[in-house]
């Protein structure tokens, strides 16, 4: 536009000009003085030119002429003027444009610095969650595994004390049995020798009132020492169960459920096994001594006697060792009914803790499948982006090079780079050459073509024009 004016402010002036020219010919023809030629015969007549007249007119000619240029200096001298008053005018609007898109750039920038680095210290505190998470998993994971250790050690440690308890209980018995059996024979033999003579149905009665004394005392002493057992068992059980429950929390289900089933087939072998051969010795034991007593009772006088004591005293003892077997047995049973609760509470203690191994596992697995999805989403994300805003640029590139003319000053290959201030909308803000091409004109021309082609073609992803459009710069090459 300024181009045009400028060539079009001398075009006019030359105009009125010639105009004035034209008209100042006119004018002196019309001014000549007019001279009567009389024609008179055979006579030439010569024509006289007032000089003083022409000089007159030239002088006044150059008068004009010099009238006109100075009026076209002043009307020049005015144009120049209110250009360059434009020009500065335009210059300090443009100054103030550039001065506020640098300030809204700069702050820009430093948002984005801000961004980048709260973005930064979220990312590195997550990171330092999960690594923390995932060090106290592994910590819990050793922790369970050594307590299940632990918790197997002392089940094996309380299996081999209980077999060993069971040996020198079975051991303990068999010999008081033994030694009971032998002063209670030889007494018998004694009481048999001094009261040979005593009549038989006084020693069937004492016979019996003793066997029943003897029955009510040894089911008293039984029940008596089957209860203290009882709660001796019951109390060592509680404090048993009480320590391998807070010890063995972390053992395995599928371990603690087969050695419950080993551990409980076993007793209940064993406790047949001794069952039985206590049962055997007990009847080899009474057979013998039986056989033995009715072999005495008939090489002595009054056999009759000595036979019914003899067979009072094995009935009372046969009760007697029936009624401490059952007990035992009674004993066994509470005892390997606490040690099965024991273990059954141990086996959801270990379950809990396998459950809650297997929770903070699937929970580490899913933060770390969250984080790995966030990544490849954001890496989509960026890379779609990316494209867009190689797709945008060009876009943008093509159009400038649409409405771009070439001046005839541009001579060869020029480049400039731009910087452009866009709108959401893609309309033109600003526009600023920061690296000229080395011609006025072929920047002049391109800063026009990108005010021409607002609005630009713009990503409609906000973010991304926010980073990477709302003020850009690009190097403007058409070829």
């Amino acid at each position: 536009m300024a181009t045009q004016r400028n060539l079009s402010l001398p075009f006019i002036l030359a105009l009125i000009l010639h105009l004035v020219l034209f008209g100042f010919f006119g004018l002196s023809a019309f001014l000549k003085p007019k001279t009567i030629a009389a024609v008179v015969p055979e006579i030439i007549h010569a024509t006289v030119v007032d000089a003083s007249k022409i000089e007159a007119a030239a002088e006044k000619k150059r008068l004009a002429i010099e009238k006109v240029a100075r009026e076209k200096a002043e009307v020049e001298a005015e144009e120049r003027a209110r250009i360059e008053a434009a020009t500065a005018a335009v210059a300090a609007a443009e100054q103030a444009k550039i001065e506020s898109a640098r300030a809204e750039v700069e702050a820009i920038e430093r948002a984005k610095v801000e961004a980048a680095r709260a973005e930064k210290e979220v990312a590195e505190r997550a990171k330092a969650e999960l690594a923390k998470a995932k060090a106290d998993a592994v910590a819990e994971q050793m922790k369970a595994e050594a307590a299940a250790e632990q918790a197997k050690a002392e089940i094996a440690k309380a299996k081999t004390e209980a077999a060993e308890q069971a040996k020198a209980e079975i051991a303990k018995a068999k010999a008081e049995a033994a030694e009971k059996a032998k002063a209670e024979k030889e007494q018998a033999k004694a009481e048999a020798a001094e009261k040979v003579k005593a009549e038989k149905e006084q020693a069937k009665a004492e016979a019996a009132e003793k066997a029943k004394a003897e029955k009510e005392q040894a089911k008293a002493e039984a029940a008596e020492k089957a209860k203290a057992e009882k709660e001796q068992a019951k109390a060592e059980a509680a404090e048993k169960v009480k320590a391998e429950k807070e010890q063995a929390k972390a053992e395995a289900a599928e371990k603690v459920k087969a050695e419950k089933e080993q551990a409980k087939a076993e007793a209940a072998e064993k406790v047949k096994a001794e069952k039985e051969q206590a049962k055997a010795e007990a009847a080899e034991k009474a057979k013998a001594e039986k056989e033995q007593a009715k072999a005495e009772a008939a090489e002595k006088v009054k056999a009759e006697k000595e036979q019914a004591k003899a067979e009072a005293a094995e009935k009372a003892k046969a009760e007697k060792e029936q009624a401490k077997a059952a007990e035992k047995a009674k004993a066994e049973k509470e005892q390997a009914k606490a040690a099965e609760q024991a273990k059954a509470e141990a086996a959801k203690a270990k379950a809990d803790a396998e459950k809650a191994k297997v929770e903070a596992a699937a929970k580490a697995k899913a933060d770390l499948q969250s984080e790995m999805e966030a990544e490849a989403a954001a890496e989509a994300k960026a890379n779609a982006q990316q494209a867009e805003s190689e797709k945008a640029k060009k876009e943008i590139q093509q159009k400038v090079n649409n409405t771009w003319i070439r001046p005839a000053e541009a001579v060869g290959h020029l480049k400039c780079k731009i910087r452009v201030k866009l709108t959401p909308d893609g309309m033109v803000m600003n526009v600023e050459i920061i690296e000229s091409s080395g011609n006025d004109s072929f920047d002049t021309n391109a800063e026009v073509a990108v005010r021409k082609a607002s609005p630009l073609p713009v990503p409609k992803d906000k973010e991304l024009f926010n980073k990477e459009f709302r003020s850009f710069t690009f190097i403007f090459d058409p070829r």
